[in-house]
């Protein structure tokens, strides 16, 4: 496991970067040169799912031991809010009778169909994100059967289906997925709720009511969805994937899940409004050999200064110096722990 400082603790906001050195060809000849045969779509879904697919390609390196020194997570299921959010949206009768697996895809169909989506909501309604509680209660108190035009973004659906996850009892928390690019503004939040029949972790996306399958029908959580990817293997998506009740092409989707699978947080401590005020810290999955803390730093500069920064060498080397924070590991066991 590994720590670095860092003042800002939010990695939520954050979108990512690798630096690591690249080895170019002395020649570079036409044949190397390869652009889409589709010159009327110069970059295809097609094309940039293989470019995703193929970085994810050359960071594909983790730890296949448990890491001791990783933090354990920790899960909250008798908080009263909980209680009161169960109650007043009868959750356990959305949930159904039936095992964990359909309970979780039941609560997921239910908030998928009631909460928008709005991917820009704190760039278009800055004010509103200014005092809109980062909780399932007020978030679902905002947005609720009130259309695309009050929805909310993956972040805030995926604290939506984790809180009403844990009301009925399952274990379930956030996964942030972040990109490799450092200029990148955009990153996604998932759920993942832990399966005792499946005996493994799966990925629940109430932004697209979507989650993901292998070639043998067998569901992915995210770090198994990266593995194949990058690796050129077959995932399926559910055929009811949806952005904002329109049927959502699978190849976009899996495009957007390559581009943002590079590495991962998630937060060590999932309860009731625990997103934004727990002080426990967000385990980081990083691949190895790779520099997430420059990656984050430079990120942040880019959001706040963007070109205009200050971009030279000994401002970046204090930046990464002291504005760094990372609980990281390589190893997919300590992430991908059983919940006790």
């Amino acid at each position: 496991m590994k720590i670095i400082n860092q003042t800002r603790r939010n990695f939520l906001k954050m979108a990512g970067f690798a630096a690591s050195a690249l080895t170019f060809p002395t020649k570079i000849y036409p044949t190397h040169l390869i652009e889409p045969k589709n010159q009327g779509d110069k970059f295809p879904i097609s094309y940039q799912l293989r470019l995703y697919s193929g970085l994810l390609r050359l960071y594909d390196d983790f730890d296949p031991f448990q890491d001791e020194q990783a933090p354990n997570f920790e899960y909250e299921f008798s908080h009263p809010e909980l209680e009161r959010l169960r109650e007043k949206y009868q959750l356990d009768l959305i949930a159904g009778a039936g095992d964990e697996w359909s309970k979780a895809l039941n609560l997921m169909k239910w908030i998928s169909e009631h909460v928008g989506y709005k991917a820009d909501i704190t760039s278009s309604l800055p004010e509103v994100c200014k005092t809109l509680p980062m909780n399932s209660i007020g978030l679902l108190e905002y947005s609720f059967n009130k259309g695309q035009d009050y929805g909310i973004n993956c972040y805030m659906h995926s604290i939506v289906l984790t809180e009403v996850c844990l009301s009925i009892g399952l274990k379930s928390r956030i996964v942030s997925l972040n990109p490799l690019n450092p200029y990148d503004y955009d990153n996604h939040l998932v759920t993942i709720v832990w399966i005792t029949r499946f005996s493994k972790w799966v990925m629940l996306d109430s932004s697209y009511h979507g989650y993901l399958r292998d070639s043998g029908g067998e569901i992915l959580n995210p770090w198994e969805a990266r593995d194949l990817l990058c690796r050129h293997k077959t995932i399926v998506c559910n055929e009811e994937l949806v952005y904002n009740g329109i049927k959502n092409n699978s190849e976009d989707y899996l495009r957007y899940l390559a581009k943002n699978l590079f590495y991962m947080h998630s937060p060590c401590f999932s309860g009731f409004n625990s997103a934004t005020t727990s002080e426990k810290p967000w385990l980081t999955l990083t691949p190895k050999h790779f520099d997430v803390c420059k990656r984050e730093t430079y990120n942040m500069k880019w959001r706040a200064e963007g070109k205009n920064g200050n971009w030279e060498k000994d401002e970046l080397e204090r930046l990464l110096k002291d504005e760094c924070y990372v609980v990281g590991t390589s190893s997919i066991a300590s992430f991908s722990q059983k919940p006790i």
